[in-house]
C-alpha cells in the first residue's frame, strides 16, 4: 500500500519540481554579462549627452563634460566614433581643453588614431603652453598603445625640428620612450635627435633624454662625447627633473 501511495506522489509531481537547479553563472559570465548591460545604457545616454556638449551655458557645459570624461574613461570602446565632438576650441578655457585632451586619448584605437594623432600636433602650437605640453604627451601615449606607429614616430621627430623649447623638451623624452620600446625605430630616431644642440635645451628633463640616447645609441652618433662633454660642464647646476612640469 505504501509502494502504492508513493508511486502515485511521485507521477503527481510536476517535472520541473524534480529538474536540477540551474547551475549559477561563473564570475567572468557576470562580469560580460555587466558589460553588456552598462554598453546598452551608454549608448542609450551617449547622444543626449554629446547633443547637450555642444550647446548651452559655460556652466552646463563643463558639467556635461566631466560626466561624459566619466563615461568615456570607464567605456572608451563606446565613444570611439565619436572623437570629433572632443577636438579642443582655440577659446576654450584651459580646464575643457585638458578633460578633452584626456579623453581623446582614451577613445584612440587603430581606426582613429591617425585623425586624432592629426588633431592633437596642431595643438603643440598653441599659445597656452601647458596643454601644448599635454597634447605632446597625448601623442606619446597613443604611440606606446602600438596604434599607428610609424606615422605617430614621424609626427614626434617633427616635434623635434621646431624651435621651440618647450616642444623640443617634450618630443626628446617621448622618442626615449618610444626607443625603449620600439628600438627598431633608432635609425630614424637618431637621425634627427643628433641634429639638435645642447645648448638649446634648458630642461633638465630633456637633457637627461638626451643623455640615455647618447650612451644607448652613441655607435650612431660620431658627435656623441663631444655633446655629452658640453652637457657635463654645467651638471652641477642641473636641477632634478621632476621640479620641471
Amino acid at each position: 500500500m505504501k509502494m502504492k501511495l508513493t508511486m502515485e506522489r511521485k507521477k503527481s509531481l510536476s517535472s520541473s519540481v524534480l529538474k536540477p537547479a540551474p547551475p549559477k553563472a561563473s564570475p567572468r559570465l557576470r562580469r560580460l554579462l555587466v558589460k553588456s548591460l552598462l554598453s546598452r545604457v551608454y549608448e542609450r545616454i551617449k547622444a543626449p549627452l554629446l547633443t547637450l556638449v555642444s550647446s548651452g551655458s559655460p556652466e552646463q557645459y563643463y558639467a556635461v563634460l566631466s560626466h561624459l570624461h566619466l563615461l568615456v574613461m570607464r567605456a572608451p570602446y563606446v565613444f570611439s566614433s565619436d572623437y570629433k565632438h572632443f577636438y579642443c576650441q582655440y577659446n576654450e578655457p584651459s580646464y575643457v581643453k585638458r578633460l578633452k585632451l584626456e579623453m581623446l586619448t582614451a577613445v584612440a584605437n587603430e581606426s582613429n588614431s591617425y585623425e586624432i594623432v592629426t588633431e592633437l600636433c596642431e595643438y603643440a602650437a598653441n599659445v597656452d603652453i601647458p596643454i601644448a605640453r599635454e597634447s605632446i604627451r597625448a601623442v606619446g601615449k597613443i604611440a606606446l598603445q602600438q596604434y599607428d606607429v610609424n606615422a605617430i614616430v614621424d609626427r614626434l621627430l617633427q616635434f623635434l625640428e621646431m624651435e621651440k623649447d618647450y616642444v623640443t623638451a617634450e618630443a626628446l623624452v617621448l622618442v626615449k620612450d618610444l626607443l625603449r620600446k620600439y628600438p627598431q625605430w633608432s635609425h630614424d630616431g637618431i637621425a634627427v635627435v643628433g641634429n639638435i644642440s645642447s645648448k638649446n635645451l634648458q630642461e633638465s628633463k630633456a637633457k637627461a633624454a638626451l643623455i640615455w640616447m647618447l650612451g644607448e645609441y652613441s655607435q650612431d652618433m660620431q658627435d656623441a662625447p663631444y655633446v655629452l662633454e658640453s652637457l657635463v660642464e654645467n651638471w652641477d647646476e642641473e636641477h632634478s627633473a621632476e621640479d620641471i612640469d
